[in-house]
């Protein structure tokens, strides 16, 4: 999701992480987290968490659209679920974005 849209505060609520919270910019690149799951599945009782930092954020500069294209590229090759917290409407850069990136999966 963008940045400031609640993602890491989200996260630490369903699952009970402790990512770090703030009101601009704390997540830089992409942090992770185990959590315990009540009964296994598959054999397992953990499953990984990963936290992200915002999109389209001002702050990078004109690397802005390589890095979140490779980083969200990233989480959808390693994750059998995706939550995308959008804070409102979803705008065209990150639908665009969205759309990119899970066509090249499919390749």
């Amino acid at each position: 999701g963008p940045q400031s849209s609640g993602k890491s505060t989200l996260l630490n609520y369903c699952f009970g992480c402790k990512f770090l919270t703030s009101a601009g910019r704390c997540t830089r690149g992409i942090f992770a987290s185990l959590a315990k799951l009540s009964t296994p599945i598959n054999g397992s009782d953990q499953f990984l968490i990963l936290d992200t930092e915002g999109l389209d954020a001002v702050e990078k500069g004109n690397s802005i659209k390589h890095f979140d294209r490779t980083m969200v590229l990233f989480c959808l090759a390693v994750s059998q679920v995706v939550i995308i917290n959008i804070n409102g409407d979803i705008g065209e850069q990150m639908l665009n974005l969205l759309q990119i990136c899970a066509h090249s999966l499919l390749k």
